[in-house]
């Protein structure tokens, strides 16, 4: 896996993530067209190595839009789960430097959900954000498109009022 970026919110909360403890989480949003029909896809990796697969239908939204409710959508679960420790795989580079802060959320709609996911993480007590090349997140992505063609959801869409 090529690691683009790592992300720890609070470094000295705690200690290093143990292996025993660490979710994982693969995600994926995508739009057809940008705007347009748009899913979300997670795949969460639980601590003793069981799956869940979960597909969210946004309805027409853009793509960075897709992809960050595709975090939101993990990171409410997680939540729900107790998850403390968390890695998160994304193939959107713009979401990894953007929760990292390397690069600014400057597109005014993409704010309100870049803080709320701010708020979800400062919750952990751990977590990374890794960007990966699309090939290595093919689950989450066919996850999404999933979402889009059949207009279902496992998880409520983080983006409803």
């Amino acid at each position: 896996m090529r690691l683009l970026q790592t992300t720890a919110l609070r470094p000295g909360a705690g200690a290093a993530p143990g292996l025993m403890s660490l979710y994982r989480v693969e995600i994926d949003g995508g739009s057809w067209g940008n705007p347009g029909e748009a899913g979300a896809g997670v795949v969460i990796t639980f601590p003793d190595g069981r799956q869940e697969e979960h597909t969210v239908y946004l309805g027409q939204v853009t793509n960075n839009v897709a992809e960050y409710a595709a975090l939101l959508a993990a990171l409410q679960r997680l939540a729900a789960l107790g998850a403390q420790e968390v890695e998160i795989l994304t193939d959107s580079q713009l979401l990894a430097r953007q929760l990292s802060g390397e690069y600014q959320v400057r597109a005014p709609h993409l704010l309100p959900l870049y803080r709320k996911a701010l708020a979800f993480l400062a919750r952990l007590r751990s977590f990374r954000v890794h960007a990966i090349p699309r090939e290595q997140n093919r689950r989450a992505d066919a996850l999404a498109a999933q979402a889009i063609a059949a207009k279902r959801s496992t998880l409520p869409s983080p983006l409803a009022p």
